[in-house]
This record gives C-alpha cells, sequence and structure tokens, in this order.
C-alpha cells in the first residue's frame, strides 16, 4: 500500500475525496429522485439537469482564470458555494418551483472546478500508480456514499432537513481546507476560454470525443437511481438498496486498480463489456427484484469502469504535449456541452413517451461504451 499512499498529495486527494462525496451524496445520488418527489415531471428533470450542464460547460474555463488566479483551492471554495446552495434546494422542495432559475443556475455553476480532480491528478500522481490511487480513491468515494446514503434517508425520512443541510455545508468546507494543502497556481498566459473552444473545434484529437461519449453514462448515473425509485416507489426500500449495493463495490474497486496499472487496455476490455450487459439487462426487465439487482451490479462496475476509463483519460493527458489543464477543461467542457444537447432532446422527447425515456437513455450508454473503448484505444496509439 505504502507505494500509492506514502506521498501526502496522496493522503490529502483522499481525504478531500471523502468530504466532497459524502457532502455531495445528495446531489449526486438522490438528486434525480429528491426532483421527482417534490413533483416535478422526468422532462422537466432532464431539461433542468440539460440546462444545468450546458452552464457548467460555459464556465468551465473559469477553472483556469481563478485557479491561475487564487489557486485551485480557492476554485473549489466557490463551486463548493454554489454546490452548498443547490443542496438547500433540494431539501427545500417546496420553494423549487419558485426558485428554479437559482437552482439551475447553482446547479451549473458548482462544475467550474470539475477539472480539478483529472488537473491535480495528472499534476502529482506518477503514472505507474495512477490506476491504484484512482482505485483508492474510489473506494474513499464509496465508503463516503455509504455514510452519506445513511444520513440522506435518515434526514428525508425524519425530516430532519436542517441537521443534514448543516453537516453537508461542513463537509465542503472541509474538502476546501484538505485541497489547500496541496494547492496550487494554474500557469495561464492566454484567454482559457477562447483556447479552450479553440481545441474543441480546431483539434484532431479523440480526446474531446472520448469525453463528450461519456455523456450517456453520465446521464445513465443520474437517472438510474430515479428508474429505481419509479420501480420500487418506496423511499426507505430505495436507500436501503443504494446503501447495499455500495458496500458491495468495495471487492472490485480493489481488484481493478491493481490490474489497471499492469494492463490498462485489457481492463478496459472487459469493464467495457460488463457495462454493457448491465445497461442492456435494464432495457429488458421492469422487474422490481431484478431491477434493483441490476442496480447494484450497475453501481458496482459502474465505479470499477470510472476508475479503469478515468486512468486511461489521466494517462492521455499526461503524456500529451498539451497544458493538462487545458486539456481537462477542454474534456470537461466537451462533456457538458454534448450533455446540454442530449438531455435538450431526452426531455423533448419524454413529453410525449415518457416513462419509455429510459429505454433510450440504456441505449445510449451501451453504444457510447463501445464506443469509448475504441477511442481510448487510437488516442493511445498517438501518443
Amino acid at each position: 500500500m505504502k507505494e500509492y499512499f506514502y506521498k501526502k498529495e496522496y493522503k490529502y486527494m483522499y481525504l478531500s475525496r471523502i468530504s466532497y462525496d459524502f457532502a455531495n451524496a445528495l446531489i449526486e445520488m438522490f438528486g434525480t429522485v429528491m426532483l421527482y418527489k417534490a413533483g416535478i415531471p422526468i422532462w422537466l428533470i432532464l431539461l433542468i439537469y440539460g440546462l444545468r450542464f450546458g452552464i457548467t460547460g460555459f464556465t468551465t474555463p473559469l477553472f483556469i482564470s481563478i485557479s491561475s488566479k487564487l489557486g485551485i483551492a480557492k476554485c473549489i471554495l466557490i463551486s463548493n458555494i454554489f454546490s452548498i446552495i443547490t443542496a438547500y434546494f433540494m431539501l427545500d422542495s417546496s420553494n423549487l418551483y419558485r426558485n428554479i432559475i437559482i437552482f439551475i443556475l447553482a446547479m451549473g455553476l458548482m462544475g467550474i472546478s470539475n477539472p480539478a480532480s483529472d488537473a491535480l491528478s495528472s499534476r502529482y500522481v506518477d503514472t505507474e500508480h495512477r490506476g491504484r490511487v484512482n482505485s483508492f480513491k474510489m473506494l474513499c468515494k464509496i465508503f463516503s456514499q455509504v455514510l452519506a446514503t445513511c444520513l440522506v434517508a435518515w434526514g428525508v425520512i425524519t425530516d430532519n432537513n436542517m441537521v443534514l443541510f448543516s453537516l453537508i455545508a461542513i463537509l465542503f468546507f472541509l474538502q476546501y481546507l484538505f485541497i489547500k494543502k496541496i494547492d496550487y497556481k494554474v500557469e495561464n498566459k492566454t484567454s482559457a476560454f477562447k483556447e479552450s473552444m479553440k481545441y474543441i473545434l480546431k483539434s484532431k484529437s479523440k480526446y474531446k470525443i472520448i469525453y463528450a461519449l461519456r455523456t450517456s453514462h453520465i446521464i445513465e448515473r443520474q437517472f438510474v437511481p430515479l428508474y429505481l425509485f419509479i420501480a420500487l416507489k418506496d423511499f426507505y426500500t430505495f436507500s436501503s438498496i443504494m446503501g447495499i449495493s455500495l458496500i458491495l463495490q468495495i471487492i472490485t474497486i480493489i481488484l481493478i486498480g491493481k490490474y489497471s496499472d499492469k494492463n490498462i487496455s485489457k481492463a478496459n476490455n472487459l469493464v467495457t463489456i460488463i457495462k454493457a450487459i448491465i445497461s442492456g439487462v435494464f432495457l429488458v426487465t421492469k422487474n422490481k427484484i431484478v431491477v434493483s439487482i441490476n442496480k447494484m451490479l450497475n453501481d458496482n462496475f459502474e465505479k470499477v469502469y470510472e476508475t479503469s476509463i478515468q486512468t486511461s483519460i489521466q494517462n492521455i493527458i499526461k503524456e500529451s504535449k498539451e497544458n493538462n489543464e487545458l486539456l481537462s477543461s477542454v474534456g470537461q467542457m466537451s462533456l457538458c456541452f454534448t450533455e446540454l444537447v442530449v438531455f435538450a432532446i431526452l426531455a423533448l422527447l419524454s413529453s410525449f413517451i415518457g416513462e419509455k425515456i429510459f429505454i433510450i437513455i440504456f441505449l445510449l450508454s451501451i453504444i457510447s461504451t463501445l464506443l469509448i473503448n475504441i477511442y481510448i484505444k487510437k488516442e493511445g496509439k498517438n501518443i
């Protein structure tokens, strides 16, 4: 363990991961469900998330601008303030419709620090440790989300929203303190937005396409919990399944990190096949038990898949001759702009076909899973 834990930078990245994912669990794991429980229709939830990611895409270059002047930690602090606002609105659903514009803006602006994870990893993590470091970071994420799931379920069921909100705010602030220990100012000699858009529009790199294709996985990740909740129609059972599925993820995450460092190509092939199969199961059944079991498998291998693919992406960034922070921002912008378009199309379709929209979501996920594996192999050969 010492080879991927001995550096202080690694330790603070792990601690920041725990704090952030604990605080962010309400938004990431329960977001669509909380909105649905508040009475918002599926098409409007899709539109809200699309506008959120669209705002994030346009504001992502602020990461470079803010980080070059104030440091990455301050950029994360600003982002987390918007995350706290978002959490407040999710817990105070009585005012959600009235304040929906503020809610969408807060959700969008909380993403300005999205490139921070790839940027920090590219700067501090040795290539030979990357798979295991990402694996351990994912374990930290699982651990924090297990605890957060219990806390969120308790807060929502018992209506102790103020206690829940206070803890969320404290944990977001703690993440800032941990990142401050490894803070640095990003080098920025040109207009971040202009340079990022120039790269997106003119570069022939498959890197931006890989990130754009991840849109389908983000949408699936956000809406599978809602799919399960609609099938179960019980928040307590839903929360229990979410918690159990997180605990089961620990075993495979430990294995994939070491395997990724040994043979990243084979690791990607393996998780690609498994993820495509799991998404396919959602297409053919609405049985409560099958959906619940498959949700656990999906959570398990989604984290495994994310660990493997993220390792490949970070290796591409690390080995590229381009500015690491610029590439991190370009990736997030490509992802967000694609999400804006795809979410808008899905929202329009959902207004006509309702819950059948989940069929399209799962089909898109399967197609993207296969294409990402192909493009990563091509991009890896070009470095």
